[in-house]
């Protein structure tokens, strides 16, 4: 499906410099993200400092002591990517340094997020739990499982709500997560898979300590990998701590350190590229999150916890079909709900939309499809499940819209809702949909009205002879790209190209032919380059002003665009 009609951003100039020379590039790209020389140059060894988060040691001396007793252990994670990094992780610990008694439990996407209450009636016998990308707000579970005499541990990074009376979180033994407000961490940013390799690393010198038997195995390869995917593919920035471990874990993705990752990448098509953080995001992130949204994410973890080529192999194949039957049901989401905003435009500054056609497991990624390329708004896209009466659903918000502050206002209208300022899951009555779309909408009447108004984000306009190699290498120093850290985002006033040509199984690509030989490819622009007035039969010479990224065609051996529009540009002081 291309670029439709409802989403189309004007893209703001942040630096009207000229650049003279390649630095001067970088120089005004840095500036835009307030960042410096030094934000790059952080090493693994500087991780160290990030041990002392709130119940880190603790954490870690308490499982430690278990583990000395050899005592039941039950980890918990939750469904998605982030959540089974995180248990794999710590799964392929237990394994390596030989301790037996353990058990992981990946919730069902039926189940919901959060622990199921069967992990606890399931293990009574345990004596510690370990909440992964879960647990701050499952009061019930941990407080059955405390009852029982167990011990459990939380390592999470959901939002801690702030509550005039009463816990603000779920009455753990130890709960990690550096958003606590009692937290003093300088850094707040981290998923779970990056706190979990952190709490490994604590695990390492705790049990060291106690002079354990047991051995310590390196912290590296395949830990610092699914700390890598499991911190990309959850949109956490990539600056700080967290740039440290992608960087460090796409290190060691692209030496093969890992098999079951580098599975999943040939199956993905990139035997043989040099990963980056974009196709984490992009390829692995999404075949290992369609395990739970389209079947069970036990397959996922499955996957990434198994030493056999045979059964690596074809756990791989399947998440490769699961991804596809994924990618079918987004689709028919997407055209649905393009029909249906057609047929009713939207009035207010949100969208609330459920049917029960719509699978839950895919909701999530249709929902950040819609905020995309349909509708710049918070979106919130609900299964409905008829016979039970209720909805389940994701939640996305835009840039100065705290969802998670939203759904707290709403919090009386629903069942059960979690997450972060940017995303969350929710479950709701069916029947108060209506009137949750309307308290919705409330809320966001209180923002102020550009929030609502899209603005893409340009670096600075990009003179056609500062392209070359040089540029594209100077620019790959700044990776790897996500969230606090985007890939950087050029302009070309005018740019005149010489031949176009529409590609693609569904005609909806262009590639287009610039001065100097450059090449330049449009994903999924075919239908707004014919509302430019482009077509296949462009007249050489053709102009328009341009927006898009730099990257480097292995193929050709020279420098490429990746499109992104054309025109609209808006200068530093024009609004």
């Amino acid at each position: 499906m291309g670029q439709d009609k409802f989403v189309r951003p004007r893209w703001k100039i942040l630096n009207s410099r000229v650049p003279a020379t390649v630095s001067d590039v970088i120089d005004i790209i840095l500036g835009n993200r307030n960042l410096d020389g030094a934000a790059f140059a952080g090493e693994l060894k500087d991780l160290a400092d990030h041990l002392s988060i709130r119940g880190m040691s603790e954490g870690a001396g308490l499982l430690a002591r278990h583990m000395a007793a050899c005592e039941k252990i039950v980890v918990v994670a939750d469904y998605d990517c982030d959540g089974i990094t995180s248990a794999a992780q710590m799964a392929l610990f237990f394994q390596e340094i030989g301790y037996p008694n353990f058990e992981v439990i990946i919730p069902s996407r039926q189940e919901g997020y959060g622990i199921p209450q069967r992990a606890i009636s399931g293990n009574l016998d345990a004596k510690v739990f370990i909440a992964l990308d879960c647990g701050t707000l499952d009061f019930e579970p941990v407080r059955r499982a405390c009852s029982m005499g167990a011990d459990f541990i939380v390592i999470d990074h959901h939002e801690v709500p702030s509550t005039a009376s009463g816990p603000n979180h779920a009455p753990a033994t130890v709960l990690i997560n550096p958003k606590h407000p009692a937290c003093g961490s300088s850094f707040k940013e981290f998923c779970a898979s990056g706190l979990t390799f952190l709490f490994l690393a604590a695990l390492r010198r705790a049990l060291r300590g106690m002079g354990s038997r047991l051995p310590c195995p390196q912290l590296g390869g395949k830990y610092l990998a699914l700390a890598a995917t499991g911190t990309v593919a959850d949109l956490v920035p990539l600056i700080s701590a967290n740039r440290i471990l992608a960087r460090s874990g796409l290190r060691n993705l692209n030496a093969n350190s890992f098999a079951p990752l580098s599975h999943l990448a040939a199956g993905a098509g990139l035997s043989g590229k040099t990963l980056t953080a974009g196709h984490i995001g992009f390829y692995l992130g999404p075949r290992i999150n369609a395990a739970g949204r389209v079947s069970e994410g036990q397959i996922a973890f499955d996957l990434l916890t198994s030493r056999d080529p045979a059964k690596l192999a074809r756990l791989a194949a399947e998440l490769e079909d699961l991804n596809g039957q994924r990618r079918a049901q987004e689709e028919k989401i997407i055209r649905e709900i393009a029909s249906r905003l057609d047929q009713h435009p939207p009035r207010g500054r949100t969208l609330v939309l459920g049917s029960s056609d719509w699978r839950p497991g895919v909701v999530g990624i249709a929902a950040s499809r819609v905020q995309q390329a349909l509708f710049y708004a918070p979106v919130v896209i609900l299964s409905i499940d008829q016979a039970a009466g209720v909805a389940r659903g994701s939640a996305r918000s835009v840039p100065g819209f705290d969802m998670h502050h939203a759904l707290f206002q709403c919090s009386d209208l629903l069942i059960r809702w979690g997450g972060h300022k940017a995303a969350a899951g929710l479950t709701i009555a069916a029947e108060r949909i209506e009137e949750f779309a309307e308290r919705l909408e409330k809320v966001a009447g209180a923002y102020p009205p550009e929030i609502f108004t899209q603005r893409g984000k340009v670096d600075l306009e990009l003179p056609l002879s500062l392209v070359d190699q040089g540029l594209v290498r100077a620019l790959e120093e700044l990776e790897p790209h996500g969230m606090g850290n985007p890939a950087p985002i050029f302009a070309l006033r005018d740019a005149r190209f010489n031949s176009a040509k529409i590609f693609g199984k569904e005609k909806n690509h262009v590639r287009l032919e610039f001065e100097k030989g450059v090449e330049g490819v449009w994903w999924r622009g075919a239908s707004r380059f014919a509302q430019a007035g482009g077509s296949n039969k462009s007249l050489p010479g053709s102009a328009a002003d341009m927006i898009f990224r730099v990257g480097w065609n292995e193929f050709r051996k020279k420098a490429s665009f990746e499109i992104l529009d054309l025109g609209d540009l808006l200068g530093p002081c024009e609004e």
